[in-house]
Formats: structure tokens, sequence, C-alpha cells
């Protein structure tokens, strides 16, 4: 739509008015008393208050005037200040680190206490959102009022003396600081709901989001490149893996990626239709997020921005038309598919690798799914307790997954049902069907008047639908840097008209006081992101630990182990916490008996990761290598199938023996399969221990069956090297089933005591059948003497001269013809067998075995 060029005249003999106690700061910085969204005329702007002018404009908004608005008044400023927390969440940390949170609860608690809310949330969303937030305090309920502790608690507490809370969450301090977290993003949330923006100040924050969602698109993929690496972002590949974007799980930068597509096609849409040239930056934008999906190879990226394109495009960007729905929807798939392949295939293999059945694996997360909900059942009300999912899902959870930790269910929904309970996820529940309600309208006869606030504020819901569908499988919605983006979508997207009732002077009382309770919350947590841990909770237990870390780095341990122990009291469920404990205690030199104790704490607290178990027998050996076997043991009994091969964790333990040759007969004693033993045979060097060892593995498996082909083949040749050759040429000659493998060593046993006759005989119905060429046509000797004279390097012609000489019982030409044969290049791989069937024709054994070793010796090669 055009923009209007009128001129407008604005009332300049009204000065601005003092704002009083029940007022917003704002209101000091209004030039007149003309509504902050649109500048209408004196006549209009003298019969209308302020608020009912402001609700009407918004949702019958008249497009020239909204126009001339966003051009004349400066309203339009808060908007882009409102959008611009949630890009600032996300370009410094996204509230991963206690710096990150801190920074992010101030820019809030500025926002609070400068901008108090001016709408009256209805009674359902309001006693939803205040259930969903003071639910979770119900875990801190003494559990002495309540039936018996589960098993596991017991276990922890009464066998391994580990000091639980006395409350039903095992980690009190753990579940305050994630409550916290929790209640800066409700009140956020409450804030964005509430606080009644203008369709300028919507617009404003549109674009913001969209442009703020290209930056850190072009961020990511610099930071991904190392071409400007921001080393604020958080890191932690041991544990996250391979990060891309601002977040520790990479798929959350391409769901924030399909969401700035909607929001960029949303503004473009928008500028174009008022004549503006911001569609074409809005057009651009495009760019950066498909690039960033496709670089990061996303599946879930590509298919919210597939549905995100799609469900704008049939309810917002096209009034009507079935067909030109359906031909678009047609193009941008084709669209979607060229951009698939132009990436270089990787989104496509991961697309077309695993799919529904990687889903359903035992490790898949269909399977964690169904974990997470047998452990939401053991407290289905008040759940574990925020922030507890990871340290006691282990104490449920029977996957066959040991390489690995889950942190979270990977699922927005069922992690706050293990963590919260029902009685959090229903009001939640609640809460966003009521948003979704109050979106739109989306059908039903549409105005002209109000339809680019429509359009915007639709776009808006759609990208909150996406962040919601996403949080159905993945965790995105607990960060908090997303977090804040999807609020403030769902503050833009809510209906004017759903929030009738203005906000009272006790409600704007209580957001400022909130304000400050959160300034003094990102102060606290600013001061543990420095190292002082004046907040309980994880951040605090961390910092501990790192302060730790550096003295035991620095040579100082004796005041290292305090910090641990205080880490420790903060978060009890710490696995790690006790694994670096029980180090501190064996380099201090304190009993041997403590530091194991403290390792069992830590196999125990997570009985299915089996990696630490390993770590633990490898520190074990600088101190008393004999410990070492515990976890060990504990590992292989966990993680078996890790155990054989050449780069096995078997394998690994044995590279330790040589240093410790204490540790031999040990580590026989964990090999209580087939393939293990087959492993450590591969490392004795002496006689008398290959002897010992054969025999109990014989003893176990007289028919070897738990060892593969190759496995075989080299036990005989260790066997023929280092054990009895007389017993397994015996073996062999008796057992046709180990004759197949062994063959060879046989066949070389009766060649070195001059048997070649044997040793051929042996040999030949182990090589692969004689592929031989069809003859050729002509039998005369001569012409075909004459033939491969004139071409001496065609084997073919060669061939067909040995064939009539071996028919005609020259057995001495054929020989000599086929040592011609045998020196070109492209001779066929049959012909040393060849020779030595002619020696053996002559009875010639000796000769015969030598050219068929070099068959067999090519035979390997190939």
């Amino acid at each position: 739509m055009k923009e209007d060029s009128r001129s407008l005249d604005a009332p300049s003999s009204r000065r601005p008015r003092l704002a009083g106690a029940d007022e917003d700061a704002e209101t000091l910085l209004r030039p007149t008393l003309a509504d902050e969204s649109v500048f209408a005329p004196a006549s209009a702007t003298a019969s209308r208050s302020a608020d009912a002018r402001e609700e009407e404009d918004a949702e019958e908004d008249s497009p020239g005037t909204q126009d001339r608005s966003y051009e004349v008044t400066g309203a339009s400023w808060k908007g882009y200040l409102f959008a611009a927390l949630p890009v600032a969440a996300c370009l410094f940390g996204t509230g991963r680190e206690p710096w990150s949170k801190g920074l992010i609860a101030a820019l809030m608690a500025v926002l609070l206490l400068c901008f108090a809310p001016r709408r009256k949330l209805p009674a359902l969303p309001f006693y939803c959102l205040l259930g969903a937030l003071f639910a979770p305090l119900l875990s801190f309920l003494p559990n002495a009022w309540f039936f018996q502790l589960p098993a596991w608690r017991t276990t922890l507490v009464e066998d391994w003396g580990i000091h639980l809370s006395q409350t039903l969450t095992p980690q009190a301090s753990v579940a305050l600081e994630a409550w916290l977290l929790f209640a800066v993003c409700s009140l956020w949330l409450f804030w964005c709901l509430t606080r009644g923006f203008s369709d300028v100040q919507r617009r404003g924050m549109v674009q913001t989001l969209a442009f703020g969602g290209v930056l850190l698109c072009v961020l990511s993929m610099l930071d991904y490149t190392r071409m400007v690496p921001i080393p604020w972002w958080p890191r932690n590949t041991k544990e996250w893996g391979n990060a891309f974007g601002p977040f520790a799980n990479r798929n959350h930068i391409s769901s924030i990626a399909a969401m700035t597509c909607v929001l960029c096609a949303a503004g473009g849409y928008d500028a174009f239709r008022r004549g503006s040239r911001l569609w074409l930056p809005c057009l651009l934008g495009f760019i950066p997020p498909i690039a960033a999906i496709l670089m990061n190879s996303s599946r879930a990226g590509v298919l919210l921005l597939f549905l995100g394109i799609t469900v704008w495009m049939g309810t917002i960007a096209m009034k009507r038309g079935f067909f030109q729905k359906l031909a678009v929807s047609a193009s941008l798939i084709f669209i979607i598919g060229t951009l698939l392949v132009m990436s270089g295939g990787n989104v496509s293999k991961r697309f077309t690798e695993g799919g529904i059945t990687q889903f359903a694996s035992d490790n898949g997360r269909g399977s964690l799914f169904v974990e997470t909900l047998k452990m939401s059942l053991d407290s289905p009300w008040t759940g574990v307790g925020l922030g507890n999912f990871d340290a006691t899902f282990p104490q449920f959870s029977d996957l066959p997954v040991h390489e690995r930790r889950y942190l979270h269910p990977e699922s927005d929904l069922l992690w706050l049902l293990s963590e919260g309970g029902l009685l959090t996820v229903l009001p939640a529940l609640g809460l966003v069907f009521w948003i979704f309600l109050s979106t739109g309208p989306w059908y039903g006869k549409k105005r002209k008047s109000g339809m680019a606030d429509r359009r915007l504020r639709n776009a808006a819901a759609i990208v909150f639908g996406l962040g919601a569908v996403h949080g159905l499988g993945d965790v995105p919605n607990h960060g908090l840097g997303y977090a804040t983006f999807m609020a403030l979508l769902a503050g833009i997207a809510i209906r004017p008209r759903r929030l009738p009732d203005a906000a009272s002077t006790s409600q704007r009382v209580v957001l400022r006081l909130c304000g400050l309770l959160l300034l003094a919350l990102g102060a606290a947590w600013t001061a543990v992101g420095l190292g002082h841990p004046v907040l309980p909770g994880t951040s605090a237990a961390e910092a501990l630990r790192a302060r730790a870390g550096k003295l035991a780095d620095s040579g100082s341990p004796a005041g290292a182990l305090p910090l641990m122990d205080q880490a420790i009291a903060l978060a009890p469920m710490d696995f790690r916490y006790y694994y670096e404990r029980a180090c501190l205690r064996l380099r201090l030199g304190l009993p041997k008996e403590e530091a194991l104790l403290d390792f069992s704490r830590c196999r125990e607290l997570d009985k299915n990761y089996a990696l630490l178990c390993y770590s633990e027998g490898v520190y074990w050996l600088d101190y008393d290598p004999q410990y070492a076997m515990v976890s060990w043991r504990e590992m292989l009994r966990r993680y078996p199938e890790a155990a054989p091969g050449t780069y096995g964790y078997f394998n690994a333990m044995l590279s330790h023996s040589h240093q410790h040759p204490e540790l031999r007969e040990p580590l026989w004693s964990l090999a209580t399969k087939s393939e293990l033993k087959f492993e450590f045979l591969k490392t004795v060097t002496t006689r008398d221990e290959f002897e010992r060892c054969l025999r109990s593995l014989l003893a176990q498996q007289p028919e070897l069956r738990g060892l593969e082909s190759s496995q075989r083949q080299a036990l005989f040749s260790m066997w023929y090297q280092y054990g009895n050759q007389e017993s397994l040429i015996a073996a062999l000659e008796a057992n046709a089933k180990w004759r197949e493998d062994g063959w060879r060593i046989l066949a070389e046993h009766y060649a070195r005591n001059s048997d070649f006759q044997r040793a051929v005989q042996t040999a030949m119905p182990y090589l692969p059948s004689v592929n031989r060429s069809v003859p050729g046509t002509s039998t005369d000797i001569p012409t075909l003497e004459r033939a491969f004279l004139y071409n001496p390097t065609d084997a073919r012609r060669g061939i067909d001269l040995f064939q009539a000489q071996k028919t005609q019982g020259d057995l001495d030409g054929a020989l000599r013809t086929l040592e011609k044969v045998k020196a070109i290049s492209n001779a066929p791989a049959y012909i040393r067998q060849e020779v030595a069937s002619l020696y053996m024709m002559k009875q010639d054994y000796r000769r015969a075995w030598e050219a068929m070793r070099e068959a067999i010796e090519a035979m390997q090669k190939r």
C-alpha cells in the first residue's frame, strides 16, 4: 500500500505534562497528549482517551494514518528497544553462563522499571501463569510429610553416604536456582503479554527481530568458519559436541534461522504494501538464515523453514485462490529441494540416514521419551525438582547408551513434566492454549482497516508456533535467550481486544518491585560468574569447581579440596564432583579407601556412563595399579561392545600392562570372552604365558566359535610361533573347520619339512578356481608362435599358444610360454596356478610349490 504523503500539523501548543505516581516513566518523554502509536487529528484526539485510542487504532488502524505515525511520531523507538533485548540475550551468551544470566536479568530489570505494563491479563491466563510459576515450589516440601522415599534415594543416602536434601527434590539448591531462572522467564512473559504494544511498536519489533536474527546467523557462520571467532559464546565440545551459533545446542540457531525467514517475509511484505524501500533488505535477509541452516546440516531447521513459510504464505500473504496457494507451495518445495542439493548433500543425507528407524531404536529419541515418561510416574504431580533431570535420570533409565549422558529428554514438554510435574505442565499448557486462541483473526471477513497490523500479529503467532512445535522434539525453550525471543513473539501476537482492561496501579507497583528483585538477582548471578558463590545452585557449584581446578593445576590441591566439598554440598548428585575430589585425595596422599569411596559414588550416581570408568583406572596407575581393576571391570561390564578390537578399550588396558607387569594376570581374568582372550594373546611375548593362556582359551571354547576367520588365522600364526607346533599341526589335520583358516600354516609346515607334494595338495583346494579363457579356434602351434612373437604384450595370444601346447602334450613349451606371459603387466591372475599345475603334471612338486606360493602371495595382496 502506498504511503500517504499528506503533511501533518503536529499540535505544538500543548506542553508535556509531568508523570504522576501511577504513570509510566515513559510518559515524561511524550511530546503531546496524543497516543504514541497514532498521531490522530486534534479534533479526534480531544474526544478520546489515550488507552481507548490505542486499542481502537491497533484493531482498526487505517493504513494511511498508521504510516504517517510511523514517520512523524518518535514512539517507534520503543519497539526497537523492546525487541533488542532478546537479540542481545542471544548475542551475549544466551544465558548459559552465570554472567550472561546476570546481564540479561539486569536488562530485563531496566525495562520493567522504566516501562510498566499498561494492560491487565484476564483471569484465566493470569492464574495459569501463577500456577505454572509457583507449582515447582512444591518440590521444596519436606519429604517426611509424604510416604516412603524411592529406593534409589535410600540407597544413595544409607549405603553410599551421599547427603541429599530433606525435601521432595534431592537437590534443593539446584532446584532453587532453576526456579529462579524459570521465574525470570515467567516474569518476562507476563510483561510481554501485558505491556500493550501499539501497532507501530509491533512493526518495529518484527523488523528488529528479523534483522537481529540475520545478524545472529551471520555471526554464527563467521564464528563456525573461524573468520571472526566469538569467545564469549558457550562452548563445551566434550559434553555438547561441536557448536554452531550462540547456543549450546546447534539445532537452536537453525530454529532461530527458520523463524527469521518468516519474520523477514512478513516485514518485507508489510514494507512493500506500505511503499517502503525496506522490502529489499528484508528480501536479502533470507540469504544468511538459509545459508546457516544448510551449513549447520539441520533437519529441524529445514522442516521449520518449510512449515513456517508455507503457513505464512497460506494464511497471510495470499488472500484467496486455492490453486494460487498450491502453485506457490509447490514452487517452495522445489526451491528447498534445490537448496538441499546445492548444499552438497549434507542435509539430505541426514534426512535419509536413520530416520524413523533411528528414532525408534534403543538409543533414539523414542526410547528416551518412553524412559522419561516412566521416570515421571515416580512423582507425577510435583516432579523431581527443576534442574534435576540429568542427575536423577540415570537412576531410572536402562537405555543401552554408555558413551554419552542424557542431559535432557530432547523435549521441552517432557523436561517440564519430569522436573515440574503435572501441576506445572497443565497450567503452562493452558497459558499456551490461551495465547493461540488470542491471536488472529485468521478467517472471516477482513476489513482493510488494521490489515497491516493484523498481518504482523499473525506472522508473529506463526513464528511463536514454530518455536512451540520445535519444543516438542527438542529443548530450545529451556534456554534463557530463546525463551525471551518466544515471550516477545507471544506479546506481539496477542490481539489488543483480548486485553480490554487497563493495568491497575498495584500491578504496576508490583512489577516495578519485581524489577528491583530482578536487578538484585542479576547482580548475584554476575557475582557468581566472577567466582563468588553468593547464590546457591549449579552456577555456584560450577564456580567452586572451576576455582578448585585452578588451585589444583597451580600445585595447591590442599586448597582445592575444601572447595570441592562445598561444590558437592550444593550439588550432591553431580558425579563429576566426586571423581575430581577422589583425584585430589590421591594427589594429597590421603587414604586410598576414601578416594575409592568417592570413585564408587561417582559410578553409582551414573550407572550407565562407562567412559569415566576407564579414565578412573588410568588415574589409579600412578598410585596403586591394582585398584585400576575395580573400575576397568565395571567398564567392561557396562560397555562390553567397546572392549574388543584393535582400538577397543581392552586393548588400551593391555597397553598399560607393559609398564605395569603386575596387571597381566588381573587383565587375563577380565578377558571372559574369546575375542578378549585373543586380544590378550596378541600381546604375549613368552612361550610359557602363551601356552597357559591358550589352554584356558581352548578349555572355554574348544571350537573357537567366538572368533572371526581373520582372528583364527592370526591365532594359528601366534600358536605356530610361540606354542607347540606339533599340537597345532595335529589339530589342523584333524579338524576340517580349523583347516579352512589354517591351511596356509599347514602347507608351509609341510614345505619346510620338504614334503612339497602334501604342501601342494593341501593348498590347492583353497585357492580360487581358475577362470580360463576360451581357447582360440586355431591349434597350429607355429602360427600361434608367430602371432605371439609379433605381439609380445598381448597376453591373450600367449595364452592361446600355451593351451595349444598343453593340449598336444608339450609341457616344457607350455611352461616357457607361461613364463613369458607371467611377465606381461596385464596377465591374468591364474597364470601362476597354471604353472603350478604343469609342474604337478611333471611331478616336480618343489617347483609346483614355489609357483603356488607366489599365487598365494598374489591372492593375499588382492
